[in-house]
């Protein structure tokens, strides 16, 4: 078995890859390294860089390696950047998903086809979201993530690869890229017990990133929509709390207005029982062992 992951630099893409390679698989990692860390990947793992967007060399690529199994993972997903330049968040997520399934279809078919979406298509609500919820974005990213399980729908009836589509709620864990909410209270309790924040008040979803690599795992050859994420929902006061006691440390938080967002929707929360019923996946590490990995660096 081959695996090609792209966006495999990325936070949950190195971990997809360490989980892939260490199961005996083939895996090359595909990643532009503008975001990425390159040492992030085991040993022997083959690195392509190039951009997603690159129709012609992705082409060559997946006709060169024929994978049997194509994660894709590639994206631009921290909402703020987003917000800031919609067009380049519209043309990495949406344009270069498109890309990669035109190269595929044009290529080399694999055996089956995994999408990283997110909980964000889904309409707010303060109840669980199921896979049958109703879809509503309320920002670009949603938009965008939306926009290309669209895609691969629409390709997966075309050519008859089955895909898979795995919609991450908040994703935690050590050697994160992306200024969320969780390295950025490690990285000011580095400098001292005053942090300076946005809205706490909100509720998300927390699920550990090896959870969330193993839910990606499993999902080849199933052509289904999953949440991955916990089931709970907890605030960012809940989150100061707990990583000041894994750091050892009395955290004090000043409200920080430039951190405020336009719209931040007050829950996010999934409901995971689909996971479970459909491919035997649940999220096994608790908030508390999550944060204390993250704190540890692991």
């Amino acid at each position: 078995m081959s695996a090609l992951v792209t966006g495999a630099c990325g936070f949950v893409g190195s971990r997809l890859v360490a989980r892939l390679f260490e199961a005996g698989q083939d895996v090359v990692a595909l990643d532009d390294l503008s975001r990425g860390r390159p040492e992030s990947l085991p040993p022997g793992v083959q690195l392509a860089e190039l951009d997603v967007r690159d129709t012609s060399a992705l082409g060559e690529l997946v006709a060169a390696l024929r994978p049997s199994t194509v994660f894709h993972l590639a994206a631009i997903h921290f909402v703020p950047a987003c917000n800031a330049d919609p067009p380049a968040a519209l043309s990495v997520n949406v344009v270069g998903t498109q890309s990669l399934l035109t190269a595929l279809e044009r290529s080399h078919l694999p055996q089956s086809l995994v999408l990283a979406s997110t909980g964000a298509v889904y309409k707010p609500s303060e109840r669980a979201h199921h896979e049958t919820s109703p879809l509503a974005p309320d920002d670009v990213y949603g938009h965008s993530k939306l926009w290309s399980e669209q895609a691969v729908r629409l390709w997966e009836r075309r050519t008859g690869v089955p895909v898979g589509i795995a919609r991450l709620f908040n994703v935690i864990g050590p050697g994160e890229t992306n200024p969320h909410l969780v390295p950025e209270i490690v990285t000011q309790a580095a400098r001292g017990d005053e942090l300076r924040l946005g809205n706490l008040d909100s509720r998300r979803d927390y699920v550990f990133v090896d959870d969330v690599a193993a839910g990606l795992q499993a999902l080849p050859g199933r052509p289904a929509t999953v949440n991955l994420g916990s089931g709970e929902a907890v605030d960012g006061h809940t989150l100061v709390r707990e990583l000041g006691r894994a750091l050892g440390k009395e955290l004090r938080v000043v409200t920080d207005t430039a951190r405020l967002r336009p719209t931040d929707r007050p829950v996010l929360l999934s409901d995971p029982s689909g996971a479970r019923e459909l491919v035997g996946w649940t999220a096994v590490t608790s908030l508390r062992e999550a944060l204390a990995a993250v704190a540890r660096g692991y």
